[in-house]
């Protein structure tokens, strides 16, 4: 195997670690902040040829993972300029088909492809319209391209996770905002009573591209303490 990470977060990074642990090949993938962890390749996956050139130099690869998402302070749709909607989608939404679009285009007739989303895509989240919005497109975008790839060995999911044990988490719990109080709330709600670990979501990503899971594709797994069984 050898996988693409795309984003090195802290569930991007538990993903490599994990996936080094079954002797993948791993490259890494990074947008602003380059990671001490790893010898990460500069990537803007919004821009079409920018992902078709770094894919161009990364090679053949088989498995792709995406882990990006937008940081954003939460606000009612109607305060919300424009043009942050519309840079949350580029980043949530068209950057993940960017980037499928260009794993298709190396794999040959087995590759497997793993996008981590979001349940707000199934819910909603108070503040934050425009990513439940791109979280949507995904599930339809993957249950379409899933379809479209069935007859050969290549299968497409998502892994939705709840609020994960995570620097992003903690930097959003913090102050007095909508913010904070939106996902402090999350994190009570949850029926497990406690967050999930980046290892966790880690190890159903695994699962997604791993020799066993062949059978298994146009999926969403919520991975979220039961927050939206």
């Amino acid at each position: 195997m050898h996988a693409v990470i795309v984003g090195t977060g802290g569930i991007g990074t538990a993903v490599a670690r994990r996936l080094l642990l079954d002797d993948a090949t791993v490259t890494t993938t990074y947008h602003r902040h380059r990671p001490a962890e790893f010898d990460a390749v500069q990537l803007d996956a919004t821009s079409p040829a920018e992902v078709a050139r770094v894919f161009g130099e990364i090679g053949d690869f088989d498995t792709l993972v995406v882990t990006t998402g937008h940081r954003h302070e939460l606000d009612f749709f109607a305060r919300q300029s424009p043009e942050l909607a519309e840079e949350i989608i580029a980043t949530e939404l068209l950057g993940p088909m960017n980037l499928v679009r260009g794993a298709l285009q190396v794999f040959g007739d087995h590759g497997r492809i793993v996008l981590v989303g979001s349940d707000s895509g199934k819910a909603g989240t108070l503040g934050d319209a425009a990513s439940s919005a791109a979280r949507a497109g995904l599930m339809g975008f993957v249950r379409s391209i899933a379809r479209e790839t069935a007859r050969r060995d290549v299968t497409i999911n998502i892994v939705s996770p709840g609020p994960t044990d995570t620097g992003l988490l903690s930097g959003m719990l913090e102050g007095e905002g909508l913010t904070a109080k939106v996902m402090g709330g999350t994190v009570r709600a949850i029926p497990k009573g406690r967050t999930a670990t980046a290892g966790e979501i880690a190890e159903a990503v695994a699962y997604f591209v791993g020799p066993n899971s062949g059978f298994t594709t146009g999926q969403v797994l919520s991975v979220s303490g039961g927050l939206t069984m």
